[in-house]
C-alpha cells in the first residue's frame, strides 16, 4: 500500500510522457524547485501570523475583553487590503508571465505602476478610516465593554497598513519573479523586532510604559515599517533584474493598466466578496458575546497558521505557472500544480493531527481564560475536518490565478463566500442555536465548496490558454 502512495509521487504518474512537450527533469528536481519557492513564501505568511499570534497571547494575558478588543479589528483590517491583495494577484500572475517572455523592461515598468497604484489609493483610505475607525469597529459588532481599547489598539493598525501595503506589492511582484527568500528574511527580523517591542511595550518593562492593548498595536505599527524598509533595500539595487533602478519610467502605461485591470479586476471582485463574506461572517460572531468572539479569533488565529503552509503553496504555483505557460510548457504548470496538491495532502493530514492531538494545549498559550479554553476546545474537530478542503483550494486556486484565470475564482467565490457562507453561518449559529460551532461548519461548507470549484476548474484546463 505504501508503494502505490508512493507511487503518486513519482513524476512519471504526475505528468505521464503521453502529456509532456519537452524535458521535465526528475522528480526531486521537480519538487526542489516548487518547494524553493513555496517555503520562503510559506515561511513569510507564517512570520505575519506569528506576529498577530505574539500580539494574541500577550494580550491574551489581560483577559477576555482584550482578546476581543484585537480580534474585532481584524476584518476590517482585511476589508482596507482589499485593493492590494486583488493587486498582488494580478502583479504576481504578469511578472511570472513576462519572466517566463524574457521582458525586463516589461517586469520592470508593472513593478514601478504598480507601487504607484497602491501609494494613490491608500494614503487617502488610511487617512479616512483612521478618524473613522470607532465607527467602523461599532459597525463590526464591537461592545461597549472594549470599545476604548479596540480604537486604541486599531488606529495604530490602520497606520501599520501603509507599511503593509508595499510590503505586500513588492512582495507578490518578488514571488512572481520566484525569489520568496528574501521576504522571509525581512519578515523574520521584522517579527523578532514585534516581539520583543511587544515585551516593553505591552506590560511596561524598565522605563517604559504599561500600554497594555495599545502597546501591541504600536509595536505592529513600527514592526510593519521595519519591513516595508528592508524589502525597498532589496527592490532598490543596481545589480538586480527586479529593481527600481531600471530605466522603465515612473508613469502609467494605458498597455500595463489594461493588463493590470483583466487580471486583477477579476482578483478585485474575489476579494470584495470574500470580505463581504467574512465580514458578515464576523457581525454573525461577535453578535454571540465576548467571550465567543475571543474563543473564534484564537481558532481562526491558530487555523491560519496552516492556512499559510498552504498558501506558500498557493504561491509558488501561481509563480511557476506563470513562468511555465510564458515558457509555452502548460504541462510544466500543469505538474506543478499536481505536485502542489500532493503536497497539499500532507499539510492537511499534519493539520488535523496537531488539531486533534495538541489543539487545546495550543490554545492555552493564548489565553488562560477558562470558558475561552474550553470553548475553542471544542472546536478542534471542525478544524481538523476543514484543513484538507482549506490546504487543496488554496493549491488550485494559486495555479489559476498564476495563470491569470480570475473571472472564475471571482465568479465562484461570490455564491459561496458572499452568499452561502453568511446564510449558512446565521441559519447555524443563530436560527439552531449551535452558536459558535454553527459558525466553523459553515467554514467547513465554504471551504469544500471552493475546493469542488477550483478543482473542476484545474482538471478541464482552461486556465492553460488564458494570455496575459
Amino acid at each position: 500500500m505504501f508503494d502505490a502512495v508512493l507511487r503518486r509521487f513519482q513524476v512519471d504518474y504526475i505528468l505521464p510522457k503521453a502529456e509532456r512537450l519537452g524535458s521535465i527533469g526528475t522528480t526531486k528536481e521537480l519538487y526542489d524547485k516548487y518547494l524553493k519557492i513555496a517555503w520562503p513564501a510559506t515561511l513569510q505568511g507564517l512570520m505575519l501570523q506569528f506576529m498577530t499570534a505574539i500580539d494574541l497571547a500577550m494580550v491574551g494575558a489581560l483577559g477576555a475583553e482584550a482578546l476581543a478588543s484585537v480580534g474585532i479589528m481584524g476584518q476590517p483590517e482585511m476589508v482596507m487590503l482589499v485593493f492590494v491583495r486583488a493587486l498582488s494577484v494580478a502583479i504576481t500572475a504578469i511578472i511570472a508571465r513576462r519572466k517566463g517572455e524574457g521582458d525586463d523592461a516589461g517586469m520592470n515598468s508593472v513593478l514601478k505602476q504598480a507601487i504607484m497604484m497602491t501609494m494613490l489609493f491608500y494614503i487617502p483610505l488610511l487617512i479616512i478610516c483612521f478618524f473613522s475607525i470607532e465607527h467602523i469597529l461599532r459597525f463590526t459588532g464591537a461592545e461597549d465593554s472594549y470599545i476604548g481599547t479596540a480604537v486604541d489598539y486599531s488606529q495604530f493598525i490602520v497606520i501599520a497598513l501603509i507599511f503593509q501595503s508595499f510590503s505586500q506589492i513588492v512582495g507578490a511582484a518578488l514571488i512572481g519573479y520566484g525569489n520568496t527568500k528574501v521576504i522571509f528574511k525581512a519578515n523574520v527580523i521584522g517579527n523578532i523586532a514585534n516581539t520583543v517591542m511587544n515585551f516593553f511595550l505591552i506590560y511596561g518593562i524598565g522605563f517604559f510604559p504599561k500600554l497594555g492593548v495599545m502597546g501591541a498595536g504600536i509595536s505592529t505599527m513600527l514592526s510593519s515599517a521595519l519591513i516595508a524598509a528592508l524589502l525597498f533595500r532589496v527592490i532598490n539595487k543596481r545589480d538586480q533584474t527586479l529593481t527600481l533602478q531600471h530605466e522603465a519610467p515612473w508613469k502609467f502605461n494605458r498597455e500595463v493598466v489594461n493588463t493590470v485591470y483583466h487580471v486583477g479586476g477579476s482578483s478585485l471582485g474575489e476579494q470584495f466578496f470574500e470580505r463581504f463574506g467574512m465580514y458578515t461572517y464576523t457581525m454573525i460572531v461577535a453578535s454571540l458575546g465576548a467571550t465567543a468572539l475571543a474563543a473564534h479569533y484564537v481558532c481562526m488565529n491558530l487555523m491560519d497558521i496552516f492556512y499559510y503552509f498552504a498558501m506558500g503553496l498557493g504561491f509558488a504555483g501561481a509563480s511557476h505557472t506563470g513562468q511555465s505557460l510564458g515558457h509555452k510548457r502548460p504541462d510544466m504548470a500543469l505538474a506543478y500544480g499536481r505536485i502542489g496538491s500532493r503536497i497539499g495532502w500532507i499539510v492537511g493530514i499534519v493539520s488535523a493531527l496537531i488539531f486533534i492531538l495538541l489543539g487545546t494545549y495550543i490554545v492555552q498559550l493564548y489565553t488562560r481564560d477558562v470558558a475561552v479554553v474550553a470553548m475553542s476546545g471544542s472546536m478542534m474537530g471542525i478544524m481538523a475536518l476543514a484543513a484538507f478542503p482549506q490546504a487543496l483550494q488554496l493549491v488550485y486556486s494559486g495555479v489559476l490565478k498564476g495563470a491569470g484565470d480570475t473571472y472564475y475564482i471571482m465568479k465562484y467565490s461570490l455564491i459561496s463566500i458572499a452568499i452561502i457562507r453568511p446564510i449558512v453561518t446565521y441559519t447555524l449559529c443563530i436560527t439552531i442555536g449551535w452558536g459558535l460551532a454553527g459558525a466553523w461548519l459553515a467554514l467547513l461548507n465554504d471551504q469544500s465548496i471552493r475546493l469542488l470549484c477550483s478543482y473542476a476548474r484545474f482538471v478541464k484546463g482552461q486556465w492553460q490558454h488564458k494570455i496575459v
